[in-house]
């Protein structure tokens, strides 16, 4: 999980807490201030965990100083003690929750940071990302070099377009139903898979091109078979593109895709943790 997946989590209990809240306060019947104060609440929390101290407690304080005056100000029928009761009870509120969110923000988002470069999974597909596939194809090529066992890379090119028109029309992720209904169904417990953008690519250990192509030829006949329920004859022809290679008789090209993988994922690793340090 990304820190902004958690984010949103945190996001949607806290609103969940000052919703019942509210509704709680709806049986008294509280007046504008009171709305406010639990409005308040929400910008606290959003500062807090968006940007740290550096923008959690001076909204704390804005927010808090906002409450106060307006309560002092409008004090309506309440008591003194009652008012003052009021405004001590926001007070601890609005620091606790300030001092909370920007502790989760300054220290959490690291672990986020660091959880994510560690991550082999493709949150979409659940089968190996980029990272995956880098650390495989490293690990088989190794073994080549050692013991001359060959390696097989079947790579299956979904069109960009069609995905995304599909994806925005329908709501089906097609990567994610080839993934989980033909691709892990269908090929052997050695295998590995791995999705690259519109990519999803089949590692067979141990295999030659002749084996790997009878391997191609039944996941691309069951893939096909898919794609006949969501598109036409005609779009059917270039909704995918296959290519087959093979270590080391493919050599260059797969040492390409490495050196590729190594570089898109150093420049990830680079553009989230200056991303992390500017927030």
């Amino acid at each position: 999980m990304k820190y902004a997946k958690f984010q949103q989590v945190i996001f949607g209990i806290m609103i969940l807490v000052i919703l019942a809240t509210s509704l709680a306060m709806g049986v008294h019947k509280p007046d504008a201030v009171e709305i406010t104060g639990q409005a308040l609440i929400l910008l606290v929390i959003i500062a807090g965990m968006n940007w740290g101290y550096r923008m959690g407690i001076p909204a704390t304080a804005a927010c808090f100083a906002l409450y106060a005056g307006l309560r002092l100000g409008l004090r309506g029928e309440l008591t003194t003690a009652a008012l003052w009761e009021l405004v001590a009870f926001k007070a601890v509120i609005y620091s606790v929750l300030g001092l909370l969110c920007s502790h989760m923000h300054n220290q959490m988002r690291y672990l986020f940071v660091k959880l994510e470069h560690q991550d082999f999974i493709d949150d979409e597909t659940q089968i190996g990302n980029k990272r995956f596939l880098l650390k495989e194809l490293t690990s088989r090529i190794n073994e080549n070099e050692r013991y001359e066992i060959p390696f097989s890379l079947v790579s299956f090119t979904l069109d960009p377009e069609m995905l995304d028109m599909l994806k925005s029309t329908r709501g089906v992720s097609v990567l994610r139903d080839i993934s989980t209904s033909i691709l892990k169904n269908d090929t052997r417990s050695v295998d590995e898979l791995a999705r690259l953008e519109n990519r999803l690519l089949v590692l067979l250990p141990s295999t030659r091109k002749e084996g790997a192509s009878v391997c191609c030829r039944r996941l691309e006949g069951k893939m096909m078979r898919y794609l006949e329920h969501h598109f036409s004859n005609g779009e059917l022809q270039k909704a995918m593109r296959v290519q087959i290679l093979e270590y080391p008789e493919d050599k260059q090209e797969i040492e390409s895709l490495v050196s590729s993988l190594r570089s898109e994922l150093e420049q990830d690793k680079s553009g989230s943790l200056l991303g992390s340090l500017r927030r």
